[in-house]
């Protein structure tokens, strides 16, 4: 009973975040699961409650979507998420994701000491949604790699949340049916799920008067603030 109410105190703090950014609730989340009831419970659980979450942020939030790079990104990722998930299958991740950690810290510190936002190639981009997918599809944890795409793409602050929120609300709904046709939606984890729902809709009421508060400038630095503890939660767990 501690270890669930741990991870759902991590849970809620996790949310607020993902309200406030559109991205990270499940990277935070997801080591808290992890040490206390599991991977694969935790994983089913935060999909569920991401594609809640994440839609009902999106659906606030409608009238910002970038509906061109929606597409874009929802073309690349989608295939290459399901690569990721085969790759999970067939390959040792751990290396894999200390590397992934390794590179998310090195994007949020260069972020964080860089005066003026410098912006990308093109095929540089469409390589970061190429690996954002993948990464979705091995670690369930896409979002920081997307979000240094998006960072690039979507320089208003409100279409960057909707748009990306977007995005989870999708891919955690094809990821949750694909888990509940392998049978992870077990009745203990349906009740982790019933538990955590009221705690979602507190975190986002919470996260969105938080958001409202945030400049652009300070919007973009909290991002990478974010991407470098996501980095470093990467390397050590």
């Amino acid at each position: 009973m501690v270890g669930r109410g741990l991870f759902l105190g991590v849970f809620f703090i996790a949310y607020a975040i993902q309200a406030i950014t559109g991205f990270a609730g499940n990277i935070i989340a997801m080591p808290a699961g992890m040490a206390t009831v599991g991977m694969q419970e935790s994983v089913a659980m935060l999909n569920a409650t991401g594609m809640i979450g994440c839609g009902l942020i999106a659906i606030q939030n409608w009238k910002h979507v970038n509906w061109r790079e929606l597409a874009i990104m929802l073309a690349v990722m989608t295939p290459f998420m399901f690569v990721g998930i085969w790759l999970d299958a067939v390959l040792p991740l751990g290396i894999l994701s200390k590397i992934y950690g390794a590179i998310v810290v090195v994007v949020g510190v260069r972020g964080l000491m860089l005066k003026q936002q410098r912006f990308m190639p093109k095929w540089l981009l469409a390589v970061l949604l190429v690996l954002a997918g993948l990464i979705q599809g091995m670690f369930v944890s896409g979002g920081a790699i997307l979000a240094i795409y998006a960072l690039q793409r979507l320089q208003d602050k409100d279409q960057f949340r909707a748009t990306l929120s977007c995005i989870w609300m999708v891919l955690n709904f094809v990821y949750a049916a694909l888990q509940l046709s392998q049978g992870h939606y077990t009745p203990d984890c349906l009740v982790m799920v019933a538990i955590a729902i009221p705690l979602l809709l507190v975190a986002i009421w919470l996260g969105n008067k938080l958001q409202k508060r945030i400049s652009q400038a300070t919007f973009i630095k909290v991002t990478y603030v974010l991407l470098t503890v996501i980095g470093i939660i990467l390397l050590v767990k």
